[in-house]
């Protein structure tokens, strides 16, 4: 098996891999994207609790404890998107050294693509070189009449 070939599967499992990264870089958005709706939903709920003015004991508990659920709520939330940014920058990351790798061999496939197609010019420019140096030399021997 030549070089090429065995570059060609090279350049096919890295493709591969790099769509998959890629894939693993877009859904890894996606839910750094969720995450962020959360925070924003959350926090908007928050900003939109009135402040307690009147009322009876009962209703000033049940206040508290939707204030506190909700600044617990965006706790959680908040470190979840943490998470799901160093998640995402991760799998950036990874798709950028795939995607680097995948471009190295596919540059080199191209040079020696490149390098065959100047091989196969030269060598026909050589067969072209001899039949004008053998119609040459037949024509001044006498041989070849126009």
């Amino acid at each position: 098996m030549s070089p090429e070939p065995r570059l060609r599967v090279v350049a096919r499992v890295r493709g591969v891999r790099e769509r998959d990264s890629r894939l693993g870089l877009v859904e890894a958005l996606g839910e750094e994207r969720e995450a962020e709706a959360r925070v924003d939903a959350l926090q908007q709920q928050l900003t939109t609790v009135t402040a307690f003015e009147t009322g009876d004991l009962a209703e000033f508990t049940t206040r508290q404890r939707t204030v506190t659920a909700l600044a617990d709520a965006l706790t959680l939330a908040r470190a979840s998107l943490d998470s799901t940014r160093v998640v995402a920058q991760a799998a950036r990351d990874r798709w950028r050294t795939d995607r680097s790798r995948l471009a190295a061999v596919e540059s080199l496939l191209e040079r020696r693509e490149a390098e065959h197609r100047h091989e196969q010019r030269r060598q026909e420019d050589r067969r072209l070189d001899a039949v004008a140096e053998d119609l040459w030399r037949r024509r001044g021997s006498g041989t070849v009449t126009p």
